[in-house]
């Protein structure tokens, strides 16, 4: 029986549309631009790395001058925009926290993220918060699964998991975690609906 549902952030609950177009504006480049360096370094920074090694090296090739205070606005304003939950995925996390059933959140992204988080006004209705850069691993590492599953003091198959990338649904799902591939909030509902024994019928 399913006792935690668990979530991936980015696209799964997320789907920030000025994740680049508002730093781009901050920065005074183009959105183009920013987005093209975006992901540069990306798994280093989610992993744990320092803010200065991520920042740094984007702001010196879009020609922007490197200071300890945009590094910081920049780092900040970076995960306000990854904890805007899409409307119809704040609906979906209300439903299953209301079955009764305990709930994660299971991502890769850097400290910030981490801190913001904890400050999200959604946050009461996520149990656990596993963030690739406190647990210095990222999915879809096949460590993580069952460090999370150790923390939360369940077995695997008491994990039911949604997550965007093919890669870490068959990670999970290698381990034991009923694992679901993200298409949209109302596709994932469902999911859940017939996975987890004490949800109600639709």
């Amino acid at each position: 029986m399913i006792r935690f549902v668990a979530f991936d952030l980015g696209k799964v609950l997320a789907s920030p549309p000025d994740l680049y177009s508002d730093p781009a504006a901050y920065l005074g480049v183009t959105t183009q631009e920013y987005h093209d360096h975006y992901w540069t370094g990306r798994p280093a920074y989610d992993a744990g790395g320092s803010r200065v090694e991520y920042w740094s090296p984007m702001l010196e090739l879009l020609g922007v001058e490197v200071t300890a205070d945009r590094i910081a606005h920049l780092a900040e304003l970076d995960a306000e925009h990854w904890i805007k939950l899409r409307p119809s995925a704040e609906a979906m996390l209300t439903t299953v926290f209301a079955w009764g059933l305990r709930t994660a959140l299971v991502s890769n992204g850097p400290l910030a993220l981490g801190r913001a988080v904890k400050f999200a006004e959604w946050s009461g209705l996520i149990d656990h918060v596993f963030i690739s850069s406190d647990l210095r691993l990222s999915k879809p590492d096949p460590a993580v699964f069952p460090a999370v599953t150790d923390d939360l003091g369940a077995q695997p198959a008491e994990v039911a998991f949604i997550d965007d990338r093919p890669e870490c649904v068959a990670a999970a799902s290698a381990y034991g975690w009923v694992s679901h591939l993200w298409i949209d909030d109302t596709d994932s509902l469902e999911w859940l609906r017939e996975v987890c024994a004490t949800a109600p019928s639709a």
